[in-house]
């Protein structure tokens, strides 16, 4: 069964069990990506690893958190400096343990040349072959405090319909939303506009604290309809020295410099081979002369939402946007597993949460699906301030249609609180609400 979080909703501030905290690095692997997550408990997710043969970046950054396992590994999509680190991580010497994988999925729909590739198919023996398709609207259960939202994998975003595919393998990166507090990061593989325009549309990312640039800071991503959405303070660029990729490009750091307010923009590495390529001012490059691994980047998060970016000895602090809780609806759907391990009829589950500070009675209140069918939620009787609750369906009239459904909640005198909408899902997928 996929390991999904338990009971949070976005734009919901989420107090830390524990007073830690977060630190997130962007690891130097060149012309790659690869981005280090340790939560306030410990727990580790590694987004991505970097190109063949940085391993032993992976591993050294690792060191550096004091960390000795991988409890999340995300791939994003299926290139070289995205997956090439995997199986250094994972052979002699020192030998990093990964306890779970997640991908993209969709492998047997991969080109012929694809499936050939040395590094992919090592990727596939070391770690691959194990992973879990990561979807649309799952999250990652990586520490209570926190919200690991994928919003979008495969080109398919949460809340589309109906599904309209990307053009190549960058587009169909895997887009994760973190929330730990106030304090949001948004990271997407090798995304372009393409897939970035859905999420705008559906505004699934906005408002951000700090923005991993799409595709290293590429022309054919940062869309200006997600960038007017996410509206960075901080943006970092996780970049080589590569001439043949020309990362970042100017054209994507002077979208940033128009930006009002201007985010704060930061480079691993300084891009020293002109043409369309650029670069920030130095001071905010990690790495200057670009030929080791000097380059990280580490955000360190309190729980009161400050922040900082370390880097070649500099430290620069950062606040966190205060979110409004007024936005949250006095109850929300938090979850839905539709599709439960034994029989829809009595299992399916709804999760519900009480955004007040007053305890609420549910007398009267109901769920609704598209078809017009309704599930009580009386049993639950009162639910306490900020309290959250999970009520099985139990042989209810309504259901959670496996093949995607809306589902809406209805107030005691018919008003529609809130309301989720979803795609076709598997069994033991828990679908977050947005």
């Amino acid at each position: 069964m996929r390991v999904l979080a338990q009971a949070l909703i976005l734009y919901l501030t989420v107090p830390p069990a524990v007073a830690q905290s977060l630190r997130i690095t962007l690891i130097d692997v060149d012309q790659g990506a690869a981005t280090l997550v340790v939560s306030p408990s410990g727990n580790t997710l590694l987004i991505d690893t970097g190109k063949n043969g940085h391993g032993t970046r992976l591993k050294a950054a690792m060191a550096r958190a004091a960390v000795t396992r991988i409890d999340h590994l995300v791939i994003t999509h299926y290139h070289e400096d995205h997956y090439g680190g995997a199986d250094d991580l994972v052979n002699p010497p020192n030998p990093a343990q990964v306890v779970n994988v997640h991908d993209r999925g969709d492998k047997t729909f991969l080109p012929a040349d694809k499936l050939a590739e040395p590094t992919y198919a090592d990727y596939e023996t070391a770690l691959g072959h194990r992973a879990l398709h990561l979807m649309r609207g799952e999250t990652i259960a990586l520490d209570p405090a926190m919200l690991i939202t994928c919003v979008a994998s495969g080109s398919v975003v949460l809340g589309e319909d109906p599904i309209h595919h990307g053009p190549d393998e960058n587009d169909m990166s895997i887009g994760l939303l973190i929330q730990f507090g106030n304090f949001r990061y948004f990271v997407g593989g090798d995304m372009h506009e393409h897939t970035e325009s859905k999420i705008a549309a559906q505004d699934l990312v906005m408002d951000v604290d700090v923005y991993q640039a799409n595709h290293h800071g590429s022309h054919t991503s940062t869309a200006d309809n997600l960038l007017a959405d996410m509206r960075p303070t901080l943006v970092v660029i996780s970049n080589g020295n590569d001439g043949g990729y020309q990362h970042p490009r100017q054209v994507t750091l002077n979208k940033f410099a128009a930006m009002s307010p201007r985010p704060t923009v930061l480079q691993t590495n300084k891009y020293l081979k002109g043409e369309a390529g650029g670069n920030v001012a130095d001071e905010f490059i990690a790495d200057l002369v670009p030929a080791g691994a000097e380059g990280d980047i580490v955000l360190t998060v309190e729980p009161n939402g400050a922040y900082t970016a370390s880097y070649r000895g500099i430290a620069r602090p950062f606040q966190a946007k205060p979110r409004s809780t007024t936005a949250a609806p006095a109850l929300s759907i938090v979850s839905l597993l539709p599709n439960p391990v034994g029989e829809d009829r009595i299992l399916e589950e709804v999760e519900l949460r009480n955004n007040t500070s007053s305890a609420i009675v549910l007398t009267g209140w109901l769920l609704r699906d598209a078809s017009g069918r309704v599930w009580a939620l009386s049993s639950i009787g009162q639910l306490e301030a900020g309290a959250s609750a999970t009520i099985q369906r139990g042989g209810m009239a309504m259901s959670l249609d496996n093949g995607g459904d809306t589902i809406e909640l209805l107030g005691n005198v018919g008003a529609v609180i809130d309301r989720l909408t979803y795609g076709p899902t598997g069994e033991g997928v828990r679908i977050a609400n947005q």
